[in-house]
Order: structure tokens, then C-alpha cells, then sequence
């Protein structure tokens, strides 16, 4: 892709008033527009990160087992009202009345919709067990958004739930998902600790919380090592960001909207459920507290929204020449390359590259035409390496590895 031909708004000062980084970043590398507190529109460049996160965390519930399906983000009522939920929920649950003055809500999580949904379709326990997931948007009408998509009224969020006949399938099925979420968020490139934590408006038997360490956190622990962590109230212990949220449900659903089932025996049982999030927005902005500095975004090779930024150093003839000549030759390979075409000054196109984040990128200067030569410098630690022309494709592979 060419910057001429994107939709890349950078912004060069920081954003008064805003605490979080990832918000600052996310605003001035042109990721995000904020519509209104807590609502935002996701950018070219901050879509592409979604979307390969989402690609990941597709390929690892796909492995896993789980199914992937979509129900709506507007519920009815009713069947909030058969978990108990409609009272209990309290004010993040955005209700509302159709024309029929029926009453409705956007859903901030589907417990109740996939319960209703396997209620009415289960027909044998063989079917089971079954986990289902789907990746979409929810809303939660927080009181004060804040961080922008730390803690954002609307969210993409994926939602993950498994039903079991019994106490040994719910464990099954649930270590399934605990040791997916591991993978994820290695692959996402996120360094994460678990926790045993409160299971709050969703209820069940236990849950375990994914925690990401980061400065802007707004839930504190004390690593434990192996991975784990215990939670704490203690202001001066870490801080960490909330990524997934894995439950243990049991019958807390499947009792009281009647989800049963008939078992060889023709006994009549209570169907047992677990559940599993993770905040896709929220792992994006998990992943600029985790990788920055004070130039901007150091995106994880996995997650940057491009391979490789090409950048020439002035608007020559021959450069231009070159540069496409690259450009053509990089995306023959296979690679996802961003060139900077703009007729702008080197120092802005600099400034820029630094802001957005892309791990390495290749600067075509005078030593492209005089020497035949171009210098990729990796975005994390500036380091610069030589190389011809024509080793320019073999160089990004040897250097992509250690990214």
C-alpha cells in the first residue's frame, strides 16, 4: 500500500488531559477517531491491527475445538429476566423499548442468548459437549469511560462458551480455553500472569483473570511466578490491565432458563456451562502499554499493521525509481509493505514511522543511487543494517526472525 493511497491521520503533539499512552498513541498514530466518550471509529491502520488480532484468536478457539457463531447484540428482556440478570446487573446495561414498548437491551456479554440458543436446538446429549464462541461488538454504558479502549462504552470482545454434561467435561472443556488464551496472548505478543478472581455480574462457581502488567493497570497484584499472580487491594502493589476473564459457570444459567438434558439412562440433567472473554480492543491497547517509547507505538511483528515501511529519504527521479522498484519486488515476496510516497519533508516522514510503530523499516537516501545500497533500521532498538539492492528481500527475512 502507498501512504498517498491510505487513510493515515498522525497528529505530531501529545493530547492534553489524556492519562493512558495507548490512548495518546492510538489517537496521534491515527489508529482511532473518538465519536463521543467511549465510542470510537477504528482508522485503517488501527483495523488492521484488529483485525490480525482477531485472526489469531480465531485460529486458537478453531484449534481448541470451539465453533464460531454470531447472535445479536440486541437481547430481549425476557430472557434476562428467566437468569435474573435484568435487575441484577445494574447501570452499565444499556435498556431500551422497541415500538411495541418491548423491552430490550445491547449486550454487554451472552450468557443469555447462547444458553436460549443451545435450549432450543439441543435435542440429544450426544451432541454435546459443544463449545461455542463468536468475536463482535458489545456495549456497557460505564458512568465515566476512561483510556480510551481500556475502558470504552462500545468494545469488540470475543465470547467463548462450552457446555458439558458434567463436572469432569466443564474441567475439560475449560482447560481447553485456559490453555488457548496462553497461546493467544504469546502469539499476541503480550506478557500476562493469571489470577483466581471474583466472578462479579456473570456469577458461577470460579474464575481465573488474565492480567497483562502495565503502568495504567486498574487492577493490582503480586506475581506469584510460574505465570500466576494474586490479586490484591494493596495500593502499592503492580498494576495490570484485565485481557480475558475465564468462568466456570456450572448450572448458574443452564438452572434457571431450564437448560437440560436426557442422559443414556433417559434421567433428566442440568446441562454445565463455563465462559470465556477477551477484550480485542482492549488487547490492542494492552499491546502500546506493553510496546512503546517516547517516539511512539513498537508494534509486536505479529501485530503491526504492516511488514515493512519503505522510505525514501528525498523526492528524486531516481529515488522514486527505486523506491518502486522495491516496493513492486517486496510485495511479490509476500510482503505486507507500507511505502511512503508523500512529498514531505525526511524529518516528518521520520517522525511519522517512529509514531506508528512498524518494526523495520528501509531507507532509500543517496546511498541507494550512488552506491546501490539502502539501510533497514528496526524500529525497536534503531539498529541499522547495510544492504545492496539486490539482497534486499533476502535481508528483511533474516532480519523478520529475530522481531
Amino acid at each position: 500500500m502507498k501512504y498517498t493511497q491510505n487513510w493515515i491521520i498522525t497528529q505530531k503533539n501529545k493530547n492534553a488531559g489524556i492519562e493512558a499512552t495507548s490512548h495518546d498513541l492510538c489517537l496521534r498514530a491515527g489508529l482511532i477517531h473518538q465519536v463521543s466518550a467511549g465510542i470510537y471509529d477504528f482508522l485503517p491502520l488501527g483495523q488492521r491491527v484488529l483485525s490480525k488480532i482477531e485472526g489469531m484468536v480465531r485460529e486458537e478457539m478453531n484449534n481448541a475445538g470451539a465453533l464460531e457463531i454470531s447472535v445479536p447484540i440486541v437481547q430481549i428482556a425476557d430472557l434476562w429476566k428467566e437468569s435474573g440478570r435484568w435487575d441484577q446487573y445494574g447501570s452499565e446495561l444499556l435498556r431500551f423499548k422497541n415500538r411495541e414498548n418491548r423491552d430490550f437491551c445491547l449486550s454487554p456479554t451472552a450468557e443469555e442468548m447462547v444458553t436460549e440458543l443451545v435450549r432450543t436446538t439441543l435435542k440429544s446429549y450426544k451432541q454435546l459437549p459443544v463449545t461455542l464462541y463468536q468475536i463482535g461488538r458489545k456495549y456497557r454504558d460505564e458512568m465515566r469511560p476512561k483510556n480510551g479502549l481500556l475502558r470504552a462504552r462500545e468494545f469488540i470482545m470475543k465470547d467463548a462458551y462450552s457446555f458439558d454434561l458434567d463436572e469432569n467435561g466443564l474441567a475439560r472443556s475449560y482447560s481447553l480455553m485456559r490453555d488457548a488464551y496462553v497461546k493467544i496472548f504469546s502469539r499476541l505478543g503480550l506478557k500476562t500472569l493469571v489470577a483466581s478472581a471474583d466472578t462479579g455480574p456473570i456469577g458461577g462457581k470460579s474464575s481465573e483473570e488474565f492480567l497483562a502488567p502495565a503502568a495504567i493497570g486498574e487492577d493490582k497484584f503480586r506475581p506469584l511466578g510460574n505465570g500466576k499472580a494474586l490479586k490484591t487491594d494493596d495500593p502499592t502493589a503492580e498494576t495490570a490491565i484485565e485481557l480475558g476473564h475465564v468462568f466456570k459457570l456450572g448450572d448458574r444459567y443452564s438452572k434457571s432458563m431450564n437448560l437440560n438434558y436426557y442422559d443414556i439412562d433417559n434421567k433428566q440433567k442440568t446441562v454445565l456451562m463455563g465462559c470465556y472473554g477477551i477484550g480485542i480492543t482492549r488487547a490492542l491497547s494492552a499491546i502500546i502499554e506493553q510496546n512503546h517509547d517516547k517516539h511512539g507505538i513498537i508494534w509486536p511483528k505479529a501485530t503491526s499493521p504492516y511488514d515493512v515501511l519503505l522510505l525514501p529519504t528525498n523526492t528524486s527521479y531516481e529515488t522514486n525509481t527505486i523506491s518502486l522498484d522495491l516496493y513492486k519486488t517486496l510485495k511479490l515476496q509476500g510482503i505486507d509493505v507500507l511505502l511512503d510516497d508523500r512529498t514531505v519533508a525526511a524529518g516528518i516522514k521520520f517522525h511519522d514511522a517512529d509514531l506508528i510503530g512498524i518494526p523495520l523499516k528501509i531507507i532509500v537516501g543517496n546511498k541507494a543511487t550512488s552506491e546501490g545500497k539502502v539501510d533497514f533500521e528496526a524500529r525497536a532498538d534503531k539498529k541499522k543494517t547495510e544492504s545492496s539492492l539486490t539482497d534486499v528481500v533476502q535481508t528483511y527475512f533474516d532480519l523478520s526472525k529475530g522481531l
